[in-house]
């Protein structure tokens, strides 16, 4: 029995399997290879694989944006300039009917002075 090699004459059993979690938070060696799962062999990419997709870019979708972005500001800007005008002659206009109303009321005061002490008759 001296140098005599051990020959299996059975095979050797299955290892048990191991649970999912256990094998996820075990950290010890899988039996599965990575380049089998991850791999080319596996077939596809997995979900986190990022991919490109094909069309514009996020630069150009800003850049896309900003003309338009800038457009309107230029109108809105035109816009405030001429509300501004038109609130400048609205003032004008609203100080013209003031002095136009101050001199209507000085007026018809003279009139009533002129007229107070006539009767109806001697008009």
């Amino acid at each position: 029995m001296l140098g005599d090699l051990f020959v299996a004459t059975c095979e050797t059993p299955e290892a048990p399997k191991q649970g999912f979690f256990k094998n996820l938070f075990g950290g010890g060696n899988s039996i599965l290879d990575r380049e089998d799962l991850f791999g080319e062999s596996s077939g596809k990419g997995s979900r986190g694989l990022a991919t490109k997709i094909p069309g514009r870019t996020n630069m150009q979708y800003l850049q896309a944006g900003t003309v338009g972005v800038t457009g309107e500001v230029a109108k809105t800007r035109q816009l405030f300039l001429e509300r501004g005008e038109k609130l400048g002659e609205l003032g004008e206009r609203t100080e013209q009917m003031l002095q136009n109303a101050e001199s209507f009321s000085s007026a018809s005061h003279a009139i009533m002075l002129k007229y107070k002490d006539k009767k109806w008759y001697q008009f």
